[in-house]
């Protein structure tokens, strides 16, 4: 009730002031922005963003689908007191020469004290074989390895790299491929700078609590492709292994 009227107040001193309501697409919707909970409100945005993201670029959306949740033996995949993991929002196409995969991951978080709701949205391609484990941006995973530095101070203040093997980590991001995560970190910000990605066998994937609107979908993609087309192909032949892991 505190919201509503204070939108009603705001909407009424602005169109006295100006002459005309501040918007007119928000006029009707004060009640529904006031009543409805966001998460509603978000949540039909999200699904209508993929969508219409995946029909723009080709790849093919399904809201329910039957994909299972990954294995993968890192957060938020191995958190102990998460429950009832559930993937949703599925689209899949190719991102360059790769193909590629993006989901909605949610569950329940329990904590002794209170059960809360947590997402993800992860970004899966497909790599053309298994190389090392590595990752790119935020992480709190202590098992990957020491942190990386680069030469470039710019990349290191806005990506973190942990990897056991720090000859692999210089040796898949080039110089070219760092100037070029830092561009792209310009122009789509925390779409880029706060997703992790990591290299998990035979695919490269980015998870983050952004990617829902469609230029933040479209950003990671744009990393991670960076980060494929600039691994040399030295890097492919020297570190290569069969792949042991297959995509969600």
């Amino acid at each position: 009730m505190t919201t509503f009227a204070v939108l009603v107040i705001a909407q009424y001193r602005w169109w006295h002031d100006h002459g005309r309501p501040f918007s007119w697409v928000l006029l009707p919707a004060t009640p529904l922005l006031a009543f409805v909970p966001a998460g509603i409100i978000v949540k039909s945005l999200r699904k209508r963003w993929t969508a219409g993201w995946a029909e723009e670029h080709g790849f093919v959306y399904r809201r329910v689908s039957d994909w299972p949740v990954p294995a993968w033996d890192f957060p938020p995949f191995t958190i102990g007191r998460a429950r009832r993991f559930r993937v949703r929002d599925t689209m899949q196409g190719t991102v360059g020469t790769y193909p590629a995969r993006f989901f909605h991951l949610t569950w329940l978080h329990n904590n002794r004290i209170n059960v809360s709701t947590h997402y993800r949205n992860v970004f899966t391609m497909k790599l053309p074989t298994a190389l090392p484990r590595m990752t790119v941006g935020v992480t709190l995973d202590g098992s990957i390895g020491d942190r990386v530095e680069f030469e470039s101070a710019n990349f290191n203040d806005q990506f973190s790299v942990h990897s056991s093997n720090p000859a692999f980590a210089h040796a898949v991001l080039t110089p070219r491929t760092i100037g070029k995560l830092v561009d792209l970190a310009g122009q789509h910000g925390g779409a880029v700078t706060l997703t992790k990605f990591e290299i998990v066998g035979d695919l490269l994937v980015g998870i983050t609590t952004l990617g829902n609107r469609p230029h933040e979908i479209g950003g990671v993609f744009d990393a991670m492709r960076i980060i494929a087309d600039g691994i040399p192909r030295f890097v492919w032949n020297d570190y290569g292994t069969p792949a042991t892991r297959t995509i969600a």
